[in-house]
């Protein structure tokens, strides 16, 4: 059986373009001789369209087009993702198999996922009954939802144990085909040094992806086709993976990121599992289809990026000129009294290798009104940590001042500008940010990366870095003398916890024995001499990081969206 996956973009909330998506497809693939055609979960509303969800409006506007999409079948099954009204007022996450120009059956997801960025069962229910086979061209075919592949806990462990696995259930049925339909964020593993391991870390969503398949297909002698989506949404990006794994566990795929038609075949041999893409090159392609996309859903067209001559501005400039083209990214230097000219050569060499526009603004300018503003109150006050923190904040001033400067608008040649953030998660995660100064943006393409993962992008974008970035240490230069790890901590030290508590979830009384995983000798006493100060520093800048631009999830458990600590809390 020729079996076309549709390896789409979904937009959230638009189910008439959706549907004409879904439509277009089909007839691309009844062109190139599918004798099925599949789509992602949820793929005429999008997913998750969140509490969009509870829109009456919206709920008929899918119902609409999923009988429309019905009503153009023909001989050959299209089986797309959609939702319709349950007896509680949620709704049923479906798959309908429509044939003939009508509905010929619907099965609905078993397994609802609460954890991490999940929290489905706010809007949907569960069925708790078996799903019906359907008999098509010789195969007795089993439909599966996104979550239903994930509830076998040799294959997938993970935080929650569910109580029946619908693939097996599928399986004793009788199935020969499964089919699943998903919509599945990738992301890498939990973060450890080069060439380290440890067994409690978690892997990346494609080394659970080949597990999980492989698994299934092997343990009950099966083919499954695999439908996932690609594109961003908010903090969530979809690679892909759409494919057909066959019981020998080989692989019929094709590459991830890609937009299109995934042809398969049933009949036809397989391959060996191909190569992955290693970590920095997915981190690449991630970050950068959830800047391209959130720019373009959100209705923003070019970007702001404070320059510092530091390594997280220059990634995210590179990522941002990458995704959006030079010539829609404005790079400004915001120099004080404490700026180094090195600094300034840095932001200015990075911004003509990258061939975006550049500007100097003179961040000193308002920081001197501001200060004089207290000393006329305080006369006797002398510098510190609040005119750091000055500093920061006439920056960021200036920089979403900027995104509304006509003059700014005809350099980028629109009116649609946003500043993009240039935090990392080693320094959300610590509070080492000013509230209202790097803390600003629209969203942030770092923030679920520790400074080793930045660093690590910096490398994979080449010559798109200066190597005297890439060269440089870390400072935010708002005193005289000031570098990041003499005020923090040495960053392979911090990630080293940091990827052990916020991306592997392990608790913290057992952080000093894993560490040895991460790191050895000096650097390992010295990471658990400063345990005590990690773990305060974590919990006292929770109200901080809470205020944070959304960032992309690229870890197990998203730092944002992932994250739920009560600010209250003992």
């Amino acid at each position: 059986m020729r079996i076309a996956l549709l390896q789409l973009n979904s937009r959230l909330g638009d189910p008439e373009a959706n549907g004409l998506a879904l439509e277009n497809a089909y007839r691309e693939a009844l062109a190139l001789g599918a004798d099925l055609v599949l789509s992602a979960e949820m793929a005429v509303g999008g997913y998750l369209a969140e509490d969009r969800l509870w829109e009456a409006g919206l709920r008929r506007a899918v119902t609409r087009e999923s009988e429309r999409l019905a009503g153009i079948t023909g001989p050959v099954p299209l089986v797309f993702g959609t939702c319709s009204p349950s007896p509680t007022g949620r709704l049923w996450n479906e798959l309908w198999w429509c044939q003939d120009g009508g509905v010929r059956t619907v099965a609905r997801k078993r397994i609802l996922p609460a954890y991490d960025v999940f929290d489905e069962s706010r809007y949907f229910e569960a069925d708790p009954g078996r799903q019906a086979l359907v008999d098509h061209l010789g195969e007795r075919v089993g439909l599966s939802v996104c979550e239903d592949l994930w509830a076998n806990p040799v294959l997938a462990p993970g935080p929650i144990l569910y109580p029946f696995d619908p693939i097996a259930d599928l399986a004793e049925q009788g199935a020969t085909l499964i089919l699943n339909a998903s919509a599945s964020p990738g992301h890498l593993g939990s973060f450890l040094p080069p060439g380290r391991s440890a067994p409690w870390a978690a892997p990346s969503k494609l080394a659970l992806r080949k597990r999980l398949l492989q698994g299934h297909a092997a343990r009950h002698g099966v083919a499954i086709a695999y439908a996932s989506r690609v594109g961003s949404e908010s903090w969530l990006t979809f690679d892909g993976g759409s494919g057909l794994v066959l019981p020998d566990g080989t692989w019929q795929r094709d590459e991830f990121f890609r937009e299109g038609v995934v042809m398969t075949d049933t009949s036809a041999a397989g391959s060996p599992w191909p190569a992955e893409p290693g970590e920095a090159q997915w981190l690449r392609r991630a970050l950068g289809t959830g800047l391209r996309e959130n720019m373009d859903k959100q209705g923003l067209e070019a970007a702001v990026v404070g320059l510092s001559g530091g390594i997280d501005s220059s990634v995210v400039a590179a990522m941002a000129a990458e995704s959006l083209g030079p010539e829609r990214v404005l790079g400004i230097a915001l120099p004080t009294a404490y700026t180094s000219q090195e600094s300034l050569d840095l932001a200015r060499e990075q911004a003509r290798v990258l061939g975006i526009p550049f500007l100097q603004l003179d961040a000193g300018l308002p920081f001197a009104g501001a200060a004089r503003a207290l000393e006329a109150a305080f006369p006797d006050r002398k510098f510190g940590l609040t005119d750091e923190n000055f500093q920061s904040r006439c920056r960021g001033m200036l920089l979403m001042g900027a995104t509304s400067e006509p003059a700014v608008h005809r350099l980028l040649g629109t009116t649609r500008v946003a500043v993009l953030n240039t935090g990392n998660k080693s320094e959300a995660a610590t509070g080492y940010f000013t509230l209202y100064g790097d803390g600003i943006g629209a969203f942030g393409i770092l923030g679920d990366c520790l400074k080793a993962r930045v660093f690590a992008l910096a490398r994979e974008l080449g010559d798109a870095i200066p190597a005297g970035v890439l060269n440089r240490r870390p400072t935010a230069e708002l005193r005289p003398d000031q570098t990041d790890e003499a005020s923090l901590m040495p960053y392979a030290q911090l990630d080293a916890i940091l990827g052990i508590l916020l991306e592997a979830r392990r608790e913290e009384d057992r952080v000093p024995e894993d560490l040895a995983c991460a790191l050895e000798g000096p650097a390992l006493d010295q990471a658990r001499a400063a345990l005590p100060r990690v773990f305060a520093l974590l919990r006292n800048s929770e109200f901080k990081r809470r205020q944070l631009p959304f960032s992309l999830k690229v870890s197990p458990w998203a730092f944002g969206r992932g994250r739920r600590i009560p600010l209250t809390a003992k």
